[in-house]
């Protein structure tokens, strides 16, 4: 990845700041961006649709609820050599206990604590999708210097007055412990690692050209329970929308969207009612939405994003009452197997949650990394112990599908 070289300009937007800072014996400056409409947010480079000016601009036209965008440009010797997306959005971790508030006494407990927490976090990071797309480096980079630039950024944005109410500091998705390239420094203490459920991931040989091919390799019992998916689902009407189809839609797919979203172990955000047809506006043939229908009725409905050679498995929604009788989530799944297959990717990513079925149809959960920091340093000491106490149980049980 190389960065165009990009000369620094006098920024007329009066939300613009900057500062510089050195690092390494180098001297570094960071801008502050309000948009990625911003004449200076740079996506040269970057490697991933996640990290492009049409998909933020689609996130900023359609955001979830009260969500804020943030961006800092990174120069060296008037060079640009980095991009960091931040989000922030205010966070009460009861909403996403609800759903085990009815298991027993000591869950009931936990969501009633949990819903008097009411905190503005920062992320640093995409809190709407599974992966390291918060930020995007120069090659020439090396993996130190970056955690240390974005620590800095970090720092440097808590001291502006727009970022005053924030409490907590939240950033994800990295492969590693971005912080073991950093020991020694104050960081290390200051950032705690938290669980998290692992990016479902499902690798696509190159043989595989279709659906037949996959269900193939499955072993017996995963080849049967599949079959029969597909053919409880026979009868329905699968149909890919246009834009003009998905905006005329938008209510019914929401509604359904909210339906299966309340599942989710641990969510930040809910979609904004047309995010489907803004996506689908901003990043074109690359965003896909398909609908199932039972005798006309919209009963089901999943979307994709394609990324280069992956296949990103996006948000759908289902009617819950008629998921058992047709295999809905199931179908989907297969599906979008069989779209990974038919069109050549080489990766299909299942992003987390469901991780049982999802291991089940052949994805493997790869481990990320994300870390938690309240910026009162007392409760900050305590944060592992509360996290902790409240998180819910992410545990789940690999399946091997394959021969």
């Amino acid at each position: 990845m190389a960065f165009n070289s990009m000369q620094t300009t006098q920024a007329p937007s009066i939300l613009r700041k900057e500062t510089s800072f050195e690092l390494e014996g180098k001297k570094f400056k960071a801008i502050l961006l309000p948009s990625c409409q911003d004449e200076l947010f740079v996506d040269a480079g970057c490697d991933s649709v996640f990290q492009t000016r049409d998909y933020h601009a689609a996130l900023e036209a359609a955001p979830p609820g009260r969500m804020q965008f943030w961006y800092v440009r990174l120069e060296c010797d008037d060079e640009v050599i980095g991009m960091l997306s931040f989000q922030i959005k205010d966070f009460n971790p009861g909403d996403s206990l609800k759903k085990h508030a009815e298991k027993n006494f000591i869950q009931k407990m936990r969501y009633r604590l949990a819903s008097q927490i009411k905190l503005d976090v920062l992320c640093l990071g995409n809190t709407t999708v599974t992966g390291d797309y918060g930020f995007c480096f120069s090659k020439k980079i090396e993996l130190r210097l970056q955690t240390l630039l974005m620590m800095q950024s970090i720092d440097w944005l808590l001291t502006l007055p727009e970022f005053r109410k924030i409490k907590m500091i939240f950033i994800k998705d990295f492969d590693s412990d971005i912080f073991k390239d950093i020991p020694g420094t104050h960081y290390c203490s200051m950032y705690h690692a938290i669980d998290t459920q692992p990016s479902m991931i499902m690798q696509v040989p190159t043989e595989w050209k279709k659906l037949d091919h996959y269900l193939s390799a499955l072993k017996s019992k995963y080849r049967i329970r599949a079959n029969k998916a597909l053919e409880k689902s026979a009868n329905l009407e699968r149909i890919e929308l246009d834009a003009d189809q998905i905006e005329a839609l938008e209510p019914e797919l929401h509604a359904l969207y909210r339906k299966v979203v309340g599942d989710v172990g641990f969510n930040l955000f809910i979609l904004s009612p047309d995010y489907f047809s803004t996506i689908k506006k901003s990043l074109g043939d690359k965003f896909k939405l398909w609908i199932y229908r039972d005798k006309g009725e919209l009963i089901s409905f999943f979307t994709v994003i394609e990324d280069g050679d992956i296949l990103d498995a996006h948000f759908l929604g289902y009617d819950p009452k008629v998921n058992e009788k047709y295999k809905l989530y199931m179908t989907m799944l297969i599906r979008l197997i069989e779209l990974a297959t038919e069109k050549g990717f080489h990766k299909l990513q299942f992003s987390r949650t469901a991780t049982e079925i999802k291991s089940s149809v052949g994805a493997e959960g790869i481990p990320m990394w994300a870390y938690l920091r309240l910026r009162n340093r007392v409760f900050n000491s305590l944060l592992p112990r509360v996290y902790n106490f409240f998180k819910p149980d992410l545990s789940w049980e690999a399946r091997h599908p394959f021969r």
